[in-house]
């Protein structure tokens, strides 16, 4: 069992994370659905006909929100798959936290990842460490959806 933080922007960042599959499958379902003719009305719109504008069109902007299993509504999702890579990236030369992003939310108990990974020849990962580095991890990601504007700090 993973420790729940108090703060309510790391606990979505952490839903974030764990559910990014299923994020990633909502946005290319929503993308893939098409939406026909486009327009047309009375009151002065185009309308468009053909099939590839209109996918074009709909393609171009960022989705507002998706929904995930039970019906879990993921507001600007894009945004938050490209916190996910940012987060990757930032993690990619420090081989620990890599690691433990990797583990922690692909549903490893910290328990586990603490016997796995060996920070010296006859030394395991302390919890202490493990957990300031999974501090580290959300307090980046936080900041980055901050920016992205997805969450609101004040």
């Amino acid at each position: 069992m993973q420790r729940r933080s108090r703060n309510k922007h790391v606990r979505l960042v952490e839903f974030i994370f764990r559910n990014e599959i299923e994020i990633w499958e909502a946005v290319e379902k929503e993308r893939s659905i098409g939406t026909g003719k486009m327009g047309g009305a009375s009151s002065g719109h185009v309308h468009i006909s053909d099939p590839t504008a209109n996918e074009a069109i709909r393609n171009v902007g960022e989705l507002r929100c998706v929904f995930i299993r039970n019906g879990v509504k993921i507001d600007w999702p894009e945004r938050w798959l490209r916190i996910i890579d940012a987060v990757r990236d930032w993690c990619e030369p420090n081989v620990l936290k890599r690691e433990i992003l990797r583990r922690r939310y692909s549903g490893e108990s910290w328990v586990k990842t603490c016997a796995d990974i060996k920070v010296s020849p006859d030394k395991h990962l302390s919890e202490s460490k493990y957990h300031r580095v999974v501090g580290q991890i959300c307090t980046f990601a936080v900041q980055c959806a901050a920016q992205m504007q997805v969450i609101k700090i004040f």
